[in-house]
């Protein structure tokens, strides 16, 4: 057995080897790694736990006795259902922590079925040593993802756990064969809620003279004063917002459009279990002195300018966009590493005694103390340089950092960019543009960009763009051009380009998946849909999907 610091072993698959890079870089102590499963309250009424119910029950009937136990997850990695065949096995189960709300991501429990399933999107088996924790080395795990039929979404993973010893080589297909039917009971819930859905939409059209949209798991329609109003980007982030959502009836949110329009969202939640909301739009009075071009008129003032905000999400190019004078200076923090605190305090005095141009001092939560000091001395001084200092979230400063980043008269705070969804698309067409000009993104691209989480933020988000543009030297960019890891399900291709209506691009994606998935297997297609050939000869005519 491996020591809490050795590797999963010469012989570990390649998929578990790599989980233990993933766990190290995390910093995941395999060894106090059960401190860190932070259960929560959770709320089992979800549409993955309805549908798993049934199909719980009946592994539950069969592995009644029996050293194994199910465990699901949702897809935020918590334990939303946990079975056990014995009692010794609940009560190990109890004294790891392993229980209700309990979270089991790769990040805080280090290589882990389920963790490691929902982390990779594909089905994962760990055995024994395989484990990243020692703690959970006595267990044999088999764990695959849920996918969502319609929307392709990772609901939760399923896993089947043993004792190592007891460890049997059928788990495989049973898991695989339980993940199966609980997909098929998703895909049954969603149609019975998006019958529900439309009929409150056409209610509801009678009266409405604003925009209106119906938004399902398996369709989005609108009114003709939202066709004209939204793109197919706007519903990509309102699909973003009312996932969120998890109370019934209404709630108020705020939405800038593409088009530029400041919006309230008022949604109108049917079904807290799966995605389904009437949605209103109702103008608003735009946010003053957001935009860059107020925020860079407003640098032209005197005095010192903090830019806080998470690497990679566009920070330092604000501060180079809101210097005040020219020419710049870039002076940053990690340099010090390097070439140590003298060179960076005789650099930085120099250019501050120039009395000119900006210095910009670009991770001043790395700077040592004692620059610190020096940095607050010069900032005291009436002729000097401009200084813009960039630094992580203020929430995340230490307490010297935070008393000179406290010296900034102004702070301008650069939020990550999954708390920006609206901008994504505007953003990824700019950068985009900058990479390959002969290039744009398609409808269902976008939908793919809004939808990521962007840990990397627009650091990663321009790495994904140089990707897809590497692959694409011109024309349109579409979802199998994207790294593996934003793209779950591939083949969401559009076909030729036509005059499709955004609010249509969804289902047409849809459609188009199931035709490459199928050969242009149209009867399959049909079957795979739930719809009759004729409904779908139809909605190929009305898509224009003419390629198969």
């Amino acid at each position: 057995m491996p020591t809490s610091t050795s590797s999963p072993g010469p012989s570990a698959p390649e998929r578990i080897a790599a989980s233990w890079h993933r766990s190290r870089l995390a910093g995941v102590d395999p060894v106090r790694a059960h401190g860190s499963l932070s259960p929560v309250d959770i709320d089992p009424r979800g549409s993955l736990y309805e549908a798993a119910g049934p199909v719980l029950n009946e592994l539950a009937e069969n592995l009644d006795g029996t050293t194994y136990a199910t465990v699901l997850v949702d897809r935020d990695c918590r334990i939303v259902h946990r079975w056990c065949g014995r009692v010794q096995v609940a009560r190990a189960f109890d004294g790891l922590g392993v229980d209700l709300g309990a979270s089991l991501l790769e990040e805080r429990l280090g290589t882990n079925a389920p963790g490691t399933a929902l982390e990779t999107r594909l089905p994962v088996q760990v055995h024994g040593a395989e484990h990243f924790a020692e703690m959970l080395r006595e267990f044999s795990c088999f764990a695959m993802p849920i996918r969502h039929p319609v929307t392709h979404r990772i609901e939760g993973v399923l896993d089947i756990t043993s004792l190592a010893s007891d460890a049997n080589p059928l788990l495989r297909p049973v898991v695989q064969r339980a993940v199966t039917d609980i997909q098929r009971r998703l895909q049954d819930g969603s149609r019975t809620t998006d019958k529900q859905l439309l009929l409150a939409f056409h209610e509801a059209v009678v009266a409405c003279r604003g925009a209106l949209v119906a938004v399902g798991e398996n369709l989005t329609v609108a009114n003709q004063t939202a066709q004209d109003t939204l793109t197919g980007a706007d519903i990509a982030v309102l699909r973003i917002l009312l996932q969120d959502v998890h109370l019934p009836g209404a709630t108020v949110m705020d939405m800038n459009l593409e088009s530029g329009e400041a919006v309230h969202v008022r949604a109108e939640v049917l079904d807290t279990r799966r995605l389904a909301a009437l949605v209103r739009l109702e103008p608003r009075e735009p946010r003053r002195g957001v935009s860059v071009s107020a925020l860079i008129e407003t640098a032209r003032e005197p005095g010192t300018i903090l830019v806080a905000g998470p690497p990679g999400s566009g920070r330092t190019s604000l501060a180079r966009e809101l210097a005040p004078s020219s020419p710049i200076t870039l002076l940053t923090g990690a340099t010090t590493v390097l070439e140590g605190d003298g060179n960076w305090a005789k650099q930085f005095r120099r250019r501050m005694a120039a009395g000119v141009g900006t210095v910009i001092i670009d991770g001043l939560e790395l700077l040592s103390d004692a620059l610190l000091g020096v940095v607050a001395d010069a900032l005291e001084s009436s002729t000097r340089a401009h200084v813009v200092m960039v630094s992580a979230p203020l929430t995340e400063l230490s307490e010297h950092t935070a008393a000179v980043a406290a010296l900034a008269s102004r702070v301008e705070e650069k939020l990550p960019l999954a708390a920006r969804r609206d901008e994504i698309p505007g953003l990824a067409r700019e950068l985009l543009s900058g990479i390959n000009p002969d290039a744009f993104l398609t409808p269902g691209v976008e939908r793919i960009l809004v939808e990521h989480r962007w840990p990397g933020n627009v650091r990663e988000l321009r790495a994904v763009l140089a990707h897809a543009a590497a692959r694409r030297r011109f024309g349109a960019i579409v979802p199998t051009d994207l790294p593996p890891k934003l793209v779950s399900v591939r083949g969401s291709v559009p076909g030729p380009r036509a005059a499709v209506r955004p609010l249509d691009q969804a289902e047409r994606d849809v459609i188009l998946h199931e035709l490459i998935k199928h050969d242009g297997n149209k009867a399959a297609v049909a079957r795979e849909l739930g719809i009759s050939r004729t409904t779908l000869y139809a909605k190929m005519r009305a898509l224009r999907i003419s390629t198969y």
